[in-house]
């Protein structure tokens, strides 16, 4: 994924200092909307919007599931200098609260052990000051390809 310095909705205003737009994302993120990473501060973020929702009107648990494993993973890559690539072995989530269509999702990364086998990150998803999911993982580094 390509990174751009402009968000690619119309609401630049809404995207907070820091922040830029992902670019070429492929496969099923896709079609997950626009997601947005502060390097600096290991942030991932989402702006909430009416593709988010499950039936009861509030983002989906299987989406914001996927923002706190794509998030880990993602920041977990970029520490690593992207040499050595590592999938999800676990991904523990607990839920705290709901977020809501035009919500400022972030996802604030923290590693807890970046070993050469396995990895152990964490995450908290926060709307404003609300934290609406606490993630914990652990990620299993691929052995090189023959």
């Amino acid at each position: 994924m390509a990174e751009a310095n402009e968000p690619a909705d119309d609401d630049a205003a809404a995207v907070p200092p820091g922040f830029v737009a992902l670019r070429g994302a492929s496969g099923y993120l896709e079609h997950f909307g626009q997601i947005y990473v502060d390097r600096a501060r290991r942030v991932v973020a989402v702006r909430i919007g009416p593709q988010h929702l499950n039936p009861l009107g509030i983002p989906h648990g299987g989406m914001l599931a996927t923002l706190a494993d794509t998030a880990i993973g993602m920041m977990m890559m970029l520490e690593a200098g992207r040499q050595h690539p590592a999938v999800t072995a676990s991904l523990s989530l607990d839920y705290f609260d709901a977020a809501r269509v035009g919500d400022w999702v972030e996802a604030h990364v923290t590693f807890d052990k970046m070993g050469s086998r396995l990895r152990f990150g964490s995450c908290r998803l926060l709307a404003g000051e609300r934290c609406l999911l606490r993630a914990t993982a652990i990620f299993s580094v691929l052995p090189p390809r023959a």
